[in-house]
């Protein structure tokens, strides 16, 4: 045993295993990747509006996965998986998004959340089903995972390391079973947790397209002989070249830039 007497021990979970496996292959995809600022001045005077009026926070989550499941249905080659020498192009878009929730102890907790339909949705639709989520205990949502796992999970951390990833890379290679665990569309919120700063984050390319929200920047710019303040978002976008050429992946990102800068589903919250 080591000396040092200051620390202490946590359990890696079976979870926590497979998760590690998960991103270790996902690291491996390669990916083109994207960096732009989008203009969200307009959206977020929006969301302080109604916040004001209507004593009603939208989630910048919701939002954004509304804006990113119209574009993504306009330009659907985003919206699949490769199998083998096949394309599957999925009509629904389902987009994984990471909520944070509270356990019994106070502490903070991560939780992959799957947003099903997301074009057949309105922004308050997904606002309030995000906000359910972060309201449901954590025991709940353990027995939810322990619910939709296999009986022999526990026999997991037991095999050898090459065949855990082994077993990673073949479910990977499985669209429709991708698409039931994982979605179609990714987006990872980093930016909530770093309040007024700007920069960039990059996610795992585990899907086809992952986008991922940074902070917010802010700029002045003169508009008119004036000084106005722009607050800029910063997003990634990762595109598998394999699937997607250039062009269409340039359209869908022009697409939702001009969604979002024009605050697009958020003068009428129920607007699908």
């Amino acid at each position: 045993m080591p000396k040092e007497k200051n620390y202490h021990v946590r359990k890696f979970s079976t979870n926590r295993l497979i998760l590690a496996d998960y991103n270790n292959v996902a690291a491996t995809f390669y990916r083109v990747s994207g960096l732009i600022e989008i203009d969200i001045t307009a959206a977020l005077a929006r969301m302080e509006e109604i916040k004001q009026k209507e004593n009603y926070k939208v989630s910048m989550t919701a939002w954004v996965a509304k804006c990113l499941a119209q574009a993504v249905i306009e330009n659907k080659h985003l919206n699949s998986y490769r199998k083998g020498r096949k394309i599957i192009v999925f009509d629904d878009v389902d987009i994984s998004v990471v909520v944070e929730i509270t356990t019994k102890s106070g502490k903070k907790v991560p939780f992959n959340h799957v947003i099903r339909k997301v074009e057949t949705k309105s922004v308050k639709e997904i606002t309030d089903e995000i906000r359910a989520v972060q309201q449901r205990k954590i025991d709940e949502l353990e027995q939810l995972t322990r619910d939709n796992s296999t009986k022999y999970m526990w026999f997991y951390p037991l095999l050898p390391r090459f065949f855990r990833r082994f077993v990673i890379r073949r479910m990977l290679k499985n669209p429709f079973r991708l698409k039931k665990l994982i979605g179609t569309v990714g987006i990872t919120s980093l930016g909530m947790f770093v309040k007024g700063q700007g920069g960039w984050a990059v996610p795992f390319a585990d899907k086809t397209l992952n986008v991922a929200l940074g902070g917010i920047r802010e700029q002045a710019i003169l508009r008119d002989g004036k000084a106005v303040e722009q607050k800029l978002l910063c997003v990634t976008f990762l595109v598998d070249h394999d699937i997607v050429d250039g062009a269409p992946a340039a359209r869908f990102i022009a697409r939702l830039s001009k969604l979002m800068t024009g605050a697009a589903y958020l003068k009428d919250l129920t607007e699908k």
